[in-house]
């Protein structure tokens, strides 16, 4: 292997560095080259650190009239280097090893000749260009760190956010909902500081609020579904940019609540259960349906029988909603009228019309509102009342026969 001129081996077996000056170096300095131990037996390792060496040598060997100090050990300063380089000329290496170097006037081109004497040599060398071909590659593969996502988050504060979405979701949220929802990330807001960041609300966070209900005397219930309202608003602060992204499990208002077993039990015990068969036959017996029970009670006491409608969904119904299927008579489910609004999107649906509807005259119904130029099932109905459009169905089946799960 080729050993490079820049490189000596001492008798110690330690390899050095060396380089000539020029002319107008050994004037200033005395010396004729200069020298450096580099502290290794391994040929590959002293050439790379006199590399080093000979890239700021080529630098300052380029400086125009600069007097250098060379060190006891014939070693330029870390300061001498520097300076070298800031009032030195411009040296210009080539990919394929060839070097340019700025200068201006005979004087100056004397001195460019004399640091192209020493530098030539060196980019000359295989194993140098091999390197710069190397390193050149190295750095056009070099991957930049991706930047911070949080870094491009706006910061707003909570209390401006929630007013936001207060505002978006109010045209498609029941009064009744709204309120609820209202009062809970509210309330989340004022626990957490309304003029706090958004973007820096975290699971700690969420948690000291639920504490803080727990310690109000809020039941498990009451919370999961304050929780569940929190839930959306991170979801639509994460979609707007205002909160940085996170997976569906990891939103901060997820998980925070947990039935404990005893819970877990009682809700078995006292919660809603569904109608027994006996139940139902009761609740629909003649006498009880005829006896003090209003016509829209009526109906929709029946529709939800024959449907599984919710009450709510009956109650919004209109008379377009009632449309032919393949020559069968359906009820459609749906959120696009006036006050209508379903659970979720899986909740628009079209069900057929039972048998048992057509017999009791829902269709004859259907047909009389029409002719009346009505447009809803029950024309009585408060669109955007605070209980919602099943309020009036509700109201009157009551009286009659009290409340129950089903």
């Amino acid at each position: 292997m080729r050993i490079p001129n820049y490189l000596r081996l001492a008798p110690s077996g330690i390899w050095h560095f060396r380089q000539r000056l020029s002319s107008h170096q050994v004037r200033k300095t005395g010396k004729h080259e200069v020298t450096r131990s580099l502290g290794t037996r391994d040929l590959l390792t002293a050439q790379r650190r006199a590399l080093d060496l000979v890239q700021a040598y080529a630098q300052t060997l380029t400086v125009r009239g600069l007097s250098v100090f060379v060190a006891r050990d014939g070693v330029l300063s870390a300061d001498e280097i520097a300076r070298a380089i800031a009032l030195g000329y411009k040296v210009i290496r080539h990919p394929d090893g060839t070097v340019e170097v700025e200068a201006s006037g005979k004087e100056d081109h004397g001195f460019a000749m004399d640091a192209l004497e020493r530098i030539g040599p060196l980019d000359q060398e295989p194993y140098y260009q091999e390197l710069m071909r190397v390193a050149k590659k190295a750095e056009s593969q070099r991957v930049l760190p991706a930047p911070d996502p949080a870094s491009k988050i706006p910061v707003i504060a909570i209390g401006k956010a929630v007013t936001q979405w207060l505002a978006e979701i109010k045209s498609s949220t029941r009064p009744k909902t709204f309120k609820i929802k209202t009062t809970a990330v509210e309330g989340f807001a004022k626990q957490y500081g309304e003029k706090s960041s958004l973007k820096d609300a975290g699971r700690i966070d969420v948690g000291n609020w639920v504490q803080a209900l727990r310690a109000g005397g809020l039941q498990t219930p009451t919370i999961v579904n304050k929780c569940s309202y929190l839930r959306g608003f991170f979801d639509w602060a994460k979609a707007r940019g205002y909160y940085p992204p996170f997976a569906k499990d990891e939103n901060p208002a997820s998980g925070q609540v947990v039935y404990g077993t005893r819970e877990k039990r009682k809700r078995r015990a006292l919660g809603f259960k569904p109608f027994t068969n006996e139940q139902i036959q009761a609740l629909y017996e003649a006498k009880t349906m005829e006896k003090g029970l209003s016509e829209s009670a009526r109906w929709g006491a029946w529709i939800g029988l024959y449907t599984g409608a919710r009450v709510a969904e009956v109650g919004q119904l209109t008379l377009a909603d009632f449309i032919e299927v393949d020559g069968i008579p359906c009820i459609r489910i749906t959120d696009e009228g006036e006050g209508q609004s379903v659970k979720s999107e899986v909740s628009i649906r079209t069900i057929p019309v039972h048998p048992k509807l057509v017999e009791l005259g829902l269709l004859k119904r259907v047909a009389e509102l029409r002719k009346a130029d009505e447009k809803r099932l029950f024309p009585k109905v408060k669109v955007g009342g605070v209980n919602g459009p099943g309020n009036l169905v509700e109201q009157g089946f009551q009286p009659s026969c009290g409340s129950g799960g089903g």
